[in-house]
C-alpha cells in the first residue's frame, strides 16, 4: 500500500467516526446543523482526506501543479457548495450520517470529484487562503470567481470544455494562459517554425522535459538542432521575462515545460456534438467580404486539418486515422502557407493576421484562455 492510500483510509475512518458522532448531536439538538457541517469539513480539511481525494480524482491538474494548491482551491469550494449562505442553501446534511451507513469520506469524495478542472483552475488563479479553523472555515467568502476573473461569460466555460479531452491540449492552453497572465510574460512564437519544426520541438520537450529550460538559461544549452528550435520560440524575450518565469518555477511544475509544450501541440478540436465547428465556420464565413468567403473556407479547413487536434466525439474511444486521413492533413499542412498568403491577399490583411484569426476561432470558445498568448497579432474574424 503507497503512503497516499494509508492517509487516505486513516483519514477517512477518523472523519467518518467524527461524523457518525456529530450526527447524533444533530438528532439529539446538542448541536446545530451548520455548526456540525463546519466541523465536519474542518476534519475533513484536518485528516488529509480533501488533499487524497484531490490527488485521486484530479490527477491531472496534481502532474502540473502543487496539491496544497489544489486542495485549497477545492476546500473554497467545498465550503461553498456544503454550507449555506445568503444566496445559496446548504447541501451538507451531517444527520445522514449518524447511523453509520452513510460515509462522509464518501461524500466529500463524490463531490471533490464532480468537481470540472477548468472550475477548480479558475479558483486557484483567486489565490484564496483557506482556514481550517471551523469557525473561521463558516466565514470564508465565497464570490464567485467567474465574477472576478471572467464576469458574464462565466457560464460559457461549463458548455463550451465539456467533451474535450481533460489530459491534452486543453488543460495545456488553460495552464498556459493563466500562467502567461499571472508571470506578465510575452507569447512564445510557434508561428515562427513550420509544421514539421514545431513537430521536432515537441517531440524533443516531450523526451527531455527540462530542455526548455536549459535552452532559458544560457546559450551554451543551445547546442542541438531541437534546442535551437526551442530558442526561436521566446522570440524576443527580455532577460527580465526569463529572470521572471525561471523564478516562478519549481522542481514539481517546470514553467518553461507548461508553456512551451501548450505553444507546441496541436489546438483543442471542439466536440460535434456540440456544433462548435460549425458555428466557427459560419463564424468565418459571414465576417469576411464575399469575394474572400471561397479563400477564407479553405484556409480554414486546412488549418483544422494540420494544426487541430483529432479525436471523437467521444474523448476516451479514439480511433486510429486511415491512410486517407493521414495523407490528407500532410497535403493540407503543406498547402496551409500557401492559401494563409491567399486568403490574406483577399482580405488585404497580413498572412499572420489570417493565422491569428484562426487561432482565435478555435480558442475563443474556451473563456478560461486569453487567445492574444497564442497569436502573433490582435486581428480577428468579426463576430
Amino acid at each position: 500500500m503507497d503512503s497516499r492510500s494509508a492517509t487516505l483510509d486513516a483519514g477517512t475512518a477518523r472523519l467518518d467516526e467524527h461524523a457518525r458522532q456529530l450526527g447524533h448531536k444533530v438528532l439529539a439538538g446538542e448541536t446545530s446543523e451548520r455548526e456540525a457541517a463546519g466541523h465536519v469539513l474542518a476534519e475533513a480539511v484536518e485528516s488529509g482526506v480533501v488533499a487524497a481525494m484531490c490527488a485521486r480524482h484530479h490527477r491531472g491538474l496534481a502532474s502540473a501543479w502543487d496539491i496544497d494548491e489544489i486542495a485549497s482551491s477545492v476546500t473554497t469550494m467545498l465550503v461553498a457548495y456544503a454550507l449555506d449562505g445568503p444566496d445559496r442553501t446548504r447541501h451538507l446534511d451531517v444527520s445522514r450520517f449518524a447511523d453509520g451507513a452513510t460515509s462522509a469520506s464518501g461524500w466529500v469524495g463524490k463531490v471533490i470529484g464532480s468537481m470540472r478542472a477548468t472550475r477548480i483552475l479558475r479558483e486557484m488563479r483567486s489565490e484564496p487562503t483557506v482556514p481550517a479553523d471551523c469557525e473561521t472555515l463558516e466565514q470564508v467568502p465565497t464570490t464567485s470567481i467567474e465574477d472576478q476573473v471572467l464576469a458574464p461569460r462565466a457560464a460559457d466555460v461549463e458548455a463550451h470544455t465539456k467533451g474535450l479531452p481533460a489530459a491534452s491540449s486543453t488543460i495545456g492552453l488553460i495552464h498556459a494562459s493563466a500562467l502567461h497572465d499571472l508571470l506578465g510574460l510575452p507569447p512564445l512564437r510557434p508561428w515562427a517554425l513550420t509544421a514539421g519544426q514545431r513537430t521536432r520541438a515537441l517531440e524533443a520537450i516531450t523526451a527531455d522535459p527540462g530542455l526548455a529550460s536549459r535552452v532559458l538559461s544560457g546559450p551554451a544549452a543551445a547546442a542541438s538542432d531541437a534546442a535551437a528550435l526551442v530558442g526561436i520560440l521566446r522570440g524576443g524575450w527580455g532577460g527580465d521575462d526569463v529572470a521572471a518565469m525561471l523564478a516562478a518555477s519549481t522542481e514539481g511544475r517546470d514553467i518553461p515545460y507548461l508553456l512551451y509544450q501548450a505553444a507546441l501541440r496541436p489546438l483543442p478540436r471542439p466536440t460535434a456534438r456540440s456544433g462548435e465547428l460549425d458555428r466557427i465556420r459560419t463564424r468565418a464565413h459571414q465576417s469576411v467580404p464575399a469575394d474572400a468567403r471561397p479563400a477564407v473556407a479553405t484556409v480554414l479547413e486546412a488549418f483544422v486539418d494540420a494544426e487541430v487536434e483529432v479525436y471523437t466525439d467521444f474523448d476516451r474511444i479514439r480511433r486510429p486515422l486511415s491512410a486517407r486521413e493521414r495523407s490528407r492533413r500532410r497535403a493540407s499542412a503543406g498547402a496551409l502557407p500557401g492559401l494563409l498568403v491567399e486568403a490574406a491577399r483577399r482580405l488585404d490583411v497580413g498572412y499572420l493576421d489570417v493565422y491569428s484569426g484562426l487561432v482565435g476561432l478555435l480558442i475563443e470558445p474556451l473563456p478560461v484562455v486569453q487567445s492574444q498568448f497564442f497569436t502573433p497579432t490582435a486581428w480577428r474574424f468579426a463576430r
